[in-house]
């Protein structure tokens, strides 16, 4: 009779082995969602800004800053795509296509710019509309 004692509490101990590696394996992926979803979050965030200074890049080549002689004397909006890629900390490997069109209506010409970051697999679009 004390065999068989020994085979139950044998058993026993091999059975919460499992549900606890379960536990283990559900633990584990719960924390690689998480940190997936916190460099997606990230990324978003990047891809963000980056279309934001593409936005920007295009409006200083609408309206052209006095103190930077540069950009030349007239404001342009061009419609082809225009491809900018940062190096700069935080948009490092981000992108931003960034396309200009004007559109008139009556008299008063509007400059539609349209700008789309990219960082890793993540893009986000920022649209700016102005009197051109």
């Amino acid at each position: 009779m004390r065999s068989g004692a020994a085979d139950v509490k044998k058993v026993y101990q091999t059975g919460i082995g499992l549900p606890a590696a379960i536990f283990a394996v559900a633990v584990n992926q719960l924390l690689s969602q998480n940190a997936q979803t916190f460099e997606e979050e990230i990324n978003l965030t990047r891809a963000f800004y980056a279309a934001e200074s593409g936005a920007g890049i295009a409006m200083n080549t609408v309206f052209p800053p006095d103190e930077y002689p540069t950009y030349g004397v007239t404001a342009e909006c061009i419609p082809t795509d225009r491809v900018y890629t940062f190096i700069a900390d935080g948009l490092n490997q981000c992108s931003a296509t960034v396309s200009c069109t004007p559109v008139t209506i009556g008299t008063v010409t509007y400059a539609t710019i349209q700008s789309k970051g990219l960082c890793a697999d993540v893009e986000r679009t920022v649209q700016v509309r102005t009197v051109y």
